[in-house]
């Protein structure tokens, strides 16, 4: 049985960490820091940023950082920063628990954590993400039961319908089995994204003495889960007293806890994966129960076996010792016939025992590999640990999505509880006290497109990322495109669809951002995305929005200037009347702390006042330096619409000019020189000019000197830029001026060709105009026939 051992208390780094035993092919990495204890799950942020979230069982959410192909480390420990703390009831298996990401994360930036809050409720907490830091916290599901012991859950996620869905055990003491609908407990539930019951759920009675929350039931330790990425099916690992389960779970499905296990009748589901806790199941086989034929062997039991498909058996002892080995199950046609594929003559014996495999004791977190670095077999599958026996196994999946084979794949995993793929296409699994994480890739993947997941979910109107990188440095440059190959013109590539790999950047990750783009009808858009670059296999990225019709955000501009020290406001309203009252968060998930929401961090619009602007007032603070301040802020209707506004701070402490142009130092009689000064300062200076000659000018607005020399030789200019703070910057140059070009003994036409005119009309002296232009060309014609031209 499962149990977190939070008793133990560890201290110190790992140095030299035991490696564990990987399939030949494969290689490890490990990642140690005394941060890492006790860990009870992870997760890769789905914004391209190469960030890993750790949940501590004490109540922290700690984060490593991905960096040029590799977790971020200093000196032997990996680098950790804490992204929040709760505080929680850590007694027995209680503690945080679990961690997911909001559908529209890339926008919105929430971020949902699954906690033992006491010794009697549980909770679903949400946080903003600004910048790193877990921020706007909200409890959004309150009072879940516990006893304050075991089997208390901890599984979290969002399902393909945008609805926050998680699970609870049996709390160690039967609550919430068998027909119970009272209590959440035994049960995978289901919610908005706002706390609120789905009003679609199976069991909702309004008044009644149901739980509206309740989606499926019958479970005993349903400690995690995963959405398989294509499907949206969510796989539920279930921790066992006999045996450890994978349910394919769908709505209003039964998994018979605790009336039955891996025996369930034909009313309730039955495990997909299952294996004998701490131990192996034999069966034997009947005096005439081995028959092979056309290639497929039917073996006939004496008692009812539990297999199931894709289960691994040993068959020995049989009479023929032909029918003897290993085999994996391919159907099951009854209680006690189980068939399997095996070449050979059509034969019959009988005799001898089928004996599972001994796989571990208490079945941790699992994932479905959905990248593109390990070899092409490998998309798909399903990697689940084991936290007794310290296995990942290995599922793979037939055509019809059944169960294929099941195999112990790695061992020597100390306390595993949970496995996830990177963004580097690696898979990575972290034991509870293991103080480390260990990242598992190939030995020599060969050089491929590295796709971070081939299955991508957005919200309707907003915003999911993928992200793109080579497998192996490269010996040249590759140009890589991502484009739509087909389906709805509503998803597109908005960042992303043209990128280069160089040997200096081939491990680093380049975000692809694909949108949905809102309609009006109710329909799952659906696109396929093209990743290619000359010479490498292309990658097909399947993409699919949720479709949300709700009220959406609407503001007047997604961009607002607040002078430092003071602040600047915008509205917001509804597009639509939404069916009940509706929250909005506004919060800064991004940029410089000096900027904050000083008013309308939380807006609430009702039926009635949809449609009336509320404000959002913006506050910067001052600061000692003079750098312009930027931040991001994110505002969120909760499983609905998010918008961004990017704030700039114009700082208004005065700051002297500086010229940071560089003038052009040479220039041709008869041809206009230009020279466009450039000045930074705070207020913007303004520009005058000192000469040698006359003639040259400046805009004193807008810096730009202009001047057409009338006779070769060295003219000396100043310029000086002025606001009011001094210093005045000053740059002094002196340009050559050189004759015009001989034309080959051509007479000139005589000066038909103007000087450049000052376009601001302030009349600076840019230039000659009017008859005083045809003069000034009859005067340079004149001395240029004196010098023989």
């Amino acid at each position: 049985m499962r149990s977190l051992r939070s008793s133990l208390i560890l201290l110190g780094l790992l140095a030299s960490p035991v490696l564990a035993a990987v399939p030949a092919g494969f290689q490890e990495t490990v990642y140690t820091s005394p941060a890492l204890t006790p860990i009870t799950g992870m997760a890769w942020a789905p914004d391209g940023s190469g960030r890993l979230f750790f949940t501590q069982k004490n109540g922290k959410v700690l984060v490593a950082t991905m960096r040029d192909g590799a977790l971020v480390t200093q000196g032997t420990a990996l680098v950790t920063s804490e992204f929040a703390t709760e505080t929680v009831y850590t007694n027995s298996e209680g503690g945080l628990l679990g961690i997911a990401f909001d559908p529209n994360y890339a926008i919105n930036r929430y971020v949902y954590l699954f906690l033992s809050a006491t010794s009697a409720k549980q909770q679903i907490v949400r946080y903003t993400d600004a910048n790193g830091a877990g921020t706007a916290r909200t409890v959004l599901v309150d009072n879940l039961p516990t006893a304050g012991q075991n089997h208390v859950g901890g599984a979290i996620g969002l399902g393909p319908d945008g609805k926050l869905y998680w699970a609870i055990g049996d709390l160690g003491n039967g609550t919430g089995v068998n027909a119970d609908l009272t209590s959440t407990a035994s049960k995978v539930s289901r919610a908005n994204l706002d706390g609120t019951p789905a009003n679609d759920n199976p069991f909702n009675d309004g008044v009644g003495p149901n739980s509206e929350y309740i989606w499926a039931r019958g479970f005993r330790n349903p400690f995690t889960f995963t959405f398989q990425p294509g499907t949206g099916r969510l796989w539920v690992n279930s921790v066992g007293t006999n045996y450890e389960q994978v349910f394919l779970t769908n709505v209003r499905d039964h998994a018979g806890y605790n009336a039955y296990e891996n025996n369930q009748p034909a009313s309730f589901i039955t495990p997909v994966i299952k294996y004998r806790t701490n131990g192996t199941d034999t069966r034997g086989l009947t005096a005439s129960g081995a028959v092979r034929s056309g290639g497929t062997v039917t073996f006939t039991t004496t008692a009812d076996h539990g297999f199931r498909k894709g289960e691994k058996i040993t068959v020995a002892g049989v009479a023929n010792a032909g029918f003897n080995g290993d085999f994996y199950v391919a159907s099951v046609p009854s209680p006690t016939v189980w068939t399997a594929t095996q070449t050979g003559p059509d034969a019959s014996s009988g005799g001898g025992t089928a004996v599972t495999q001994n796989l571990g004791g208490s079945i941790t977190g699992g994932i479905f590999y959905d990248s593109t670095l390990f070899p092409d077999g490998y998309r798909g599958n399903f990697f689940f640990g084991d936290y007794n026996s310290g296995r990942l196994v290995r599922a793979t999946l037939a055509a019809d999505n059944t169960v294929n084979t099941v195999d112990a794949w790695a061992s020597g995993f100390s306390q595993t509880v949970d496995v996830d793929v990177g963004p580097d296409g690696a898979l990575y699994t972290v034991g509870v006290t293991s103080r480390s994480v260990t990242r598992i890739l190939p030995t020599a993947a060969g050089q491929k497109l590295i796709v971070s997941a081939l299955n991508v979910t957005l919200v309707e109107g907003g915003r999911s990322v993928f992200t793109v990188r080579l497998a192996e440095a490269p010996t040249e440059e590759f140009r890589v495109s991502v484009a739509r190959a087909s389906g709805d013109a509503d998803l597109t590539v908005a960042e992303g669809a043209e990128f280069t790999f160089t040997p200096a950047n081939w491990n680093q990750l380049q975000r692809v951002v694909l949108t949905a783009a809102e309609d009006a009808d109710a329909t799952q858009d659906r696109a396929a995305f093209t990743v290619s670059a000359p010479g490498l296999s292309p990658e097909t990225v399947q993409a699919v929005a949720i479709d949300d019709n709700s009220a959406r955000l609407v503001l007047p501009s997604q961009e607002l200037v607040v002078d430092e020290g003071g602040t600047a406001t915008f509205t917001v309203v509804l597009s639509s009347r939404p069916q009940r009252n509706t929250s909005v968060t506004v919060a800064r998930t991004g940029g410089d702390t000096d900027v904050t929401v000083s008013i309308g961090a939380t807006l609430t619009f009702t039926p009635a006042n949809w449609d009336t602007a509320q404000t959002v007032t913006v506050a910067a603070a001052g600061d000692a330096d003079t750098a312009q301040d930027s931040a991001t802020l994110t505002l969120a209707i909760p499983g609905g619409d998010a918008r961004t506004v990017s704030i700039t701070v114009q700082d208004t402490t005065p700051v002297a000019p500086t010229i940071v142009s560089t003038p052009p130092t040479s220039a041709v009689v008869g041809t206009p020189y230009r020279y466009e000064v450039v000045a930074e300062g705070r207020p913007s200076p303004s520009f005058s000019l000192t000469s040698s000659v006359q003639g040259p000018g400046i805009n004193a607005t807008n810096g730009v000197l202009l001047w057409t020399p009338t006779e070769a030789g060295t003219v000396d200019l100043q310029v000086t830029a002025s606001n009011g703070e001094a210093p005045d910057s000053v740059q002094s140059f002196q340009v050559a001026v050189t004759a015009a070009p001989q034309d080959g003994g051509t007479e000139p036409d005589g000066g038909t060709t103007q000087p450049e005119e000052d376009s601001s009309g302030c009349g600076c002296g840019a230039g000659p105009s009017g008859a005083l232009a045809w003069l000034g060309g009859l005067w340079m014609l004149r001395r240029r026939r004196a010098r023989g031209g």
